[in-house]
C-alpha cells in the first residue's frame, strides 16, 4: 500500500508557459451564492453586470505573484499587456453593441498567497470596478476568491490553474483557461497503461489539490490493468529538499517514477533519480516548461515523458515559423520592462487576451451575464499557441476549454521536446468529479 506522510500544502511554480501552467492549492470550503443556483446565470445578480463598462473602455482585474519566490510566473502580466496594447492600438475589443472599447487592465500582486488573493479580488471588485477578471493565477486564490465571485456574479475567465474544482458546475461564474490536471493526469496513466502494462509506478506527490488531481487520473487511467503504484511521498510548500522521499522511491526499483512536482522542486526530484542508482521511465507532469528543463543537471531528465499543449517555443525554428508568435514578440518588446521576462512565459498572456476578446466579440449581449454566457459556450478558432488537433472548446455542462495534449520525449542534450505520437485530445469525455 502507497504510504502518504501527513504533508502540508506544496508551492507550484517555475515559469508558466501556454503548455505548462502551475498552480496548486488547498481547498477552500465556499458556498455557491445566489449564481450558483436557479435557471438563469443571471437569477439573484447584484446589478445590471455593466460594472466597469463605459462607451469606449473596459476595465479587467487581474491577481497574480509579483513578488516572493514565484515572482517567475509574473511574466503572465506583460503578455496581457502586449496583447492589450496591441488591440487598442486598433481602437479596443469590438464588442457586441458595436462599440469598440479600450481595455485597462488593473493588476495586483498576491504573492501567491490565497488570502492575499481573495483581497485582491475584493479591491478590483470593490474599489477599481472591474468588469471582469481574467487568468487569476493559482488554485488556492481561485478557490478562496470563488464566493466573493459567485456573490457579485463577475466573470472569472480562463484561470492560470487546471485544478478540476474550477468546472464544479455549482459556480457558472469561474473556469480555468489550462488543461484539467486529472484529464493531464489520465493521458499520462494511459501512456502508461498501453506501453509498459506491466509496470511498477513509484510516485513523488504535491500534497495538494493539484497533486491529488493529477493523481485521480493517473488512478483512473490505470484501474484494472497490471500497472502498480507500489510507493508514494509527498512533499510540503517549503521543503528544502526531496531527497529523502527520492532515496526511499529510488528503494523500490520500481518501473516507472511518475514526479508530480513543479517548478524548482520538480528539477531537484529529477536532479536525485539522475544522481542515484535508479533509472526508471519518467513520467513528468506538465509542470516543467523546457525553459527549467533545460537547468537539468548534464543527463538528467533525458528521455521523460511530458505533454504540452503548444509547441516548443524555446526552439527558434519554430517560434521563427509561427506568425502568431511573431506577432506577440513584437509587441512583447514593446512593453517596458520585459528584457528579462522569459516570452515563452508572458506568451500564456498574450493568448488570455486573445480569449477574452474572441469571448466578448461573439457574446450575445454586452453585459457581465452576456460574456460569461459566451465564454461557457466557446468554440474557438483564431490564432493560438494550441497544437492542431486540441479544440478549444467549452459548453455549459463542460466548461474545461483544453482537455487535449500532445506527448514528448526530453532531449537533455539538445535542450528539446521531441513529440511522439498523436495528439491526444479527450474533449467532452471527463466529466466534472470532486478531487479525493
Amino acid at each position: 500500500m502507497a504510504i502518504r506522510p501527513t504533508n502540508k500544502l506544496a508551492a507550484v511554480l517555475g515559469a508558466v508557459c501556454v503548455f505548462a501552467t502551475a498552480c496548486g492549492g488547498s481547498a477552500v470550503s465556499d458556498s455557491p451564492g445566489a449564481s450558483g443556483g436557479g435557471s438563469g446565470l443571471t437569477e439573484g445578480c447584484p446589478d445590471n453586470g455593466t460594472t466597469g463598462l463605459t462607451d469606449t473602455t473596459i476595465k479587467i482585474g487581474l491577481s497574480q505573484p509579483l513578488s516572493g519566490p514565484y515572482v517567475s510566473v509574473g511574466g503572465q502580466l506583460y503578455g496581457m499587456q502586449a496583447y492589450f496594447a496591441y488591440v487598442n492600438a486598433q481602437g479596443g475589443v469590438q464588442g457586441p453593441d458595436g462599440k469598440k472599447r479600450k481595455v485597462e487592465l488593473i493588476y495586483k500582486d498576491d504573492a501567491y498567497t490565497a488570502t492575499k488573493a481573495k483581497a485582491n479580488v475584493e479591491q478590483l471588485l470593490g474599489d477599481d470596478k472591474v468588469f471582469a477578471l481574467l487568468g487569476q493565477f493559482g488554485t488556492a486564490g481561485n478557490l478562496a476568491a470563488r464566493p466573493v465571485i459567485a456573490q457579485q456574479c463577475v466573470p472569472s475567465l480562463f484561470a492560470t490553474t487546471g485544478a478540476p474544482e474550477l468546472s464544479n458546475p455549482k459556480y457558472p461564474w469561474a473556469m480555468t483557461g489550462s488543461i484539467n490536471y486529472a484529464v493531464e493526469g489520465r493521458i499520462l496513466g494511459q501512456y502508461v497503461r498501453d506501453n509498459l502494462p506491466d509496470a511498477t509506478v513509484a510516485v513523488l506527490e504535491q500534497d495538494d489539490d493539484l497533486g491529488r488531481a493529477y493523481r485521480q487520473g493517473f488512478d483512473q487511467a490505470i484501474e484494472g490493468s497490471a500497472v502498480k503504484v507500489v510507493d508514494t511521498r509527498t512533499f510540503e510548500a517549503g521543503e528544502p529538499d526531496v531527497k529523502n522521499q527520492i532515496t526511499t522511491l529510488a528503494a523500490t526499483k520500481a518501473d516507472v517514477f511518475l514526479d508530480i512536482a513543479s517548478g524548482l522542486t520538480g528539477l531537484q526530484a529529477l536532479n536525485h533519480v539522475h544522481a542515484s542508482e535508479w533509472k526508471p521511465e519518467i513520467v513528468q507532469v506538465g509542470q516543467l516548461p523546457v525553459t527549467l528543463l533545460r537547468q537539468l543537471q548534464s543527463g538528467a531528465g533525458d528521455g521523460l515523458v511530458i505533454g504540452a499543449t503548444g509547441p516548443d517555443y524555446a526552439d527558434p525554428e519554430v517560434a521563427k515559423a509561427d506568425k502568431e508568435y511573431q506577432l506577440f514578440l513584437e509587441w512583447f518588446g514593446k512593453v517596458p520592462g520585459t528584457a528579462k521576462v522569459d516570452p515563452t512565459s508572458a506568451s500564456l498572456g498574450w493568448f488570455q487576451g486573445r480569449l477574452l476578446d474572441w469571448t466578448i466579440q461573439h457574446a450575445a449581449t454586452m453585459d457581465r451575464g452576456g460574456v460569461m454566457t459566451s465564454a461557457r459556450s466557446l468554440d474557438y478558432t483564431g490564432p493560438s499557441f494550441s497544437l492542431p488537433g486540441i479544440r478549444l472548446r467549452t459548453t455549459p455542462e463542460d466548461p474545461q476549454l483544453i482537455e487535449g495534449m500532445q506527448l514528448n520525449r526530453f532531449d537533455a542534450a539538445r535542450g528539446r521536446l521531441v513529440p511522439f505520437g498523436d495528439v491526444i485530445d479527450i474533449d467532452g469525455q471527463v466529466e466534472y468529479q470532486p478531487v479525493s
